[in-house]
């Protein structure tokens, strides 16, 4: 305990804000977010941050009819407390869609919340973590808060360069994890083919790291079915999953799928935080789940609105920006990663204009586990919250913007 004599000697900057922060909040304050957004962003700005799915694509009504299903039992068994784990109901069938046992399935509010919970079961300071370079940016907050040793894997068109992988790991490289998100990856939009999918399973059964697939986006390819994720079967697998990108961000429900070994550390985790996800949600969530045909009706029309997103966007991209950007055109998922092509625009200055003309998107480099000086011509536009007018109206905004002086070097 601190005595002073005189209130008038207590510094008034001592007495409250972020010196109260823990050691651990401090250090990864900076970290937050996708960097600076305007104090006060012009009216009527549109995002192309993406990350949310558009009320358009999601199941409303068929929700709605599971909850109020649900909430009418005079019983009311949703309002009760549940277990750690989850619905037993909810788990049987995230598992049968995992193709894994019920018993290796932990329900969690969202992905988010899941990869805490792993990386808090497995992660000590100092432990390496590979990541995807880029990669999600909060992935890297939760790293940074464990004090992981985070090292980058390259990228390519076809997702994580195994080479590269391999290459650290023949150099002596022992991670405890690696961290990737397989299909339309977050901020790319690449994925990674088949047999690149169980190279990787092979290489961490040899090295001895566990690979943690984060696929919240595989069901949400434009034309055919999902490929197959990193299989569960090995002891090296782990899936991390969410029902926020095809359901609904709000719902907070997501879940873990992994080997049994990890069961009982992901429980402990569990208890020690929130003890257990909204039974309401669950049991609505199954309610629905459990409808014949519900979920694929469900996904059928979702694709069909983010496809028309999707092409709505890139079509402007091609009539107005030609020349200035290229952005590759997905196969599914909810982004695309462009890059500025023209020598003469600086896109740090070509996004400060692009605010001022009421357009805003994050740019390459908060998606860097290396440091700012990375993908510096770099941008992630998302499609799915943006109806095809106003992404065309975003485009146009765009074009004005890196027209503009303020946007030139």
């Amino acid at each position: 305990m601190i005595l002073v004599e005189d209130d008038a000697a207590l510094d008034p900057e001592l007495l409250s804000g972020p010196h109260l922060l823990s050691r651990r909040a401090r250090d990864v304050l900076p970290a937050v977010g996708f960097g600076p957004r305007p104090t006060h962003p012009v009216e009527g700005t549109i995002g192309l941050h993406g990350g949310i799915p558009g009320a358009a694509a999601l199941p409303l009504a068929g929700l709605s009819r599971a909850f109020a299903e649900e909430l009418a039992d005079p019983a009311a068994p949703s309002l009760r407390y549940s277990v750690p784990l989850g619905l037993p109901e909810l788990r049987e069938w995230i598992a049968t869609d995992e193709g894994t046992d019920p018993q290796r399935v932990a329900v969690t509010n969202g992905a988010l919340h899941a990869l805490a919970l792993v990386f808090d079961a497995l992660v000590d300071p100092g432990d390496v973590v590979l990541v995807e370079n880029p990669t999600y940016p909060l992935v890297l907050t939760l790293l940074r808060q464990r004090r992981a040793d985070t090292r980058p894997v390259a990228t390519g068109p076809d997702g994580l360069d195994l080479d590269d992988l391999e290459a650290q790991l023949r150099a002596g490289l022992r991670p405890k994890l690696l961290y990737t998100i397989p299909d339309f990856q977050n901020p790319t939009g690449t994925s990674s083919p088949v047999a690149a999918r169980r190279r990787l399973v092979d290489l961490a059964e040899r090295y001895g790291f566990l690979v943690l697939s984060d696929d919240p986006y595989r069901k949400l390819r434009f034309d055919g079915d999902p490929a197959e994720d990193l299989d569960l079967a090995s002891e090296q697998v782990l899936h991390v999953n969410t029902f926020s990108k095809t359901l609904g961000p709000g719902l907070r429900l997501g879940w873990i799928a992994g080997p049994r070994w990890l069961a009982g550390a992901v429980l402990d985790a569990r208890r020690d935080s929130d003890q257990h996800t909204s039974l309401v949600v669950q049991r609505a969530v199954h309610r629905f789940l459990a409808g014949p045909g519900a979920l694929a009706d469900a996904l059928r029309h979702s694709r069909s609105v983010l496809r028309e997103r999707h092409d709505a966007l890139l079509a402007a991209v091609s009539a107005e920006l030609a020349g200035v950007v290229e952005v590759p055109a997905a196969e599914g998922g909810i982004f695309v990663w462009g890059r500025v092509v023209d020598p003469a625009v600086d896109l740090e200055k070509a996004l400060d204009a692009a605010r001022q003309n009421a357009v805003d998107f994050p740019l390459g480099r908060y998606f860097s586990p290396v440091g700012p000086r990375e993908f510096t011509d770099r941008f992630r536009w998302g499609f799915s919250d943006l109806t095809p007018q106003e992404l065309r109206e975003a485009v146009h905004r765009v074009v004005v913007a890196f027209a503009s002086p303020l946007a030139r070097r």
